[in-house]
């Protein structure tokens, strides 16, 4: 259920980033829908580090509390650093898609995570974002980052789900 909500916010948010590329959220214009990319980043932050006390392994807990943690500095400083320059919020972009593509493909190989395919097609396109807004190509502005941030978000939900269904199938 969960996975299939973030898919969903993911593809809308990716729809409404190319639609409407100059909304003003927060009083703050030409940065698309960032903001409330923050708060969303934010919490699903909130929720990994939540599943991570809740975890049996070590493994299991490290992967989820280093990525909620993640999560979590990155949506805060998204959150409240959305009127910074384009250069700064460039930067923290690209960052934590980098960082973030490198942690679940390392976490993905060493736990053997289901699917290993698509997680690893996941990192590569989160990677590939990051490097076009670290190389501010094709745009530098505000719609291209949310863009990148949402379909990092409509991976993530989908990996959600696909582990829902292996998880399903492994207890049937």
């Amino acid at each position: 259920m969960q996975g299939s909500v973030v898919v969903l916010v993911g593809v809308l948010f990716t729809m409404a980033s190319l639609v409407n590329t100059d909304v003003a959220i927060l009083s703050v214009s030409g940065f698309s829908w960032l903001a409330i990319l923050g708060m969303l980043i934010l919490f699903l932050g909130l929720l990994e580090c939540i599943d991570a006390v809740f975890s049996r392994e070590i493994c299991d807990y490290m992967q989820r509390m280093n990525a909620g943690v993640l999560d979590i500095v990155f949506g805060t400083l998204l959150l409240f650093g959305i009127s910074d320059t384009t250069d700064r919020l460039s930067l923290m972009i690209a960052l934590y898609l980098l960082t973030r593509s490198i942690l679940r493909a390392v976490f993905a190989i060493k736990l053997r995570i289901p699917h290993l395919a698509l997680n690893i097609l996941a990192c590569v396109i989160s990677f590939i974002l990051g490097m076009m807004i670290w190389l501010e190509w094709p745009t530098n502005e505000g719609w291209f980052f949310s863009f990148s941030l949402s379909l990092n978000l409509v991976f993530r939900g989908l990996l959600m789900v696909f582990f829902a269904f292996f998880i399903k199938e492994g207890v049937n």
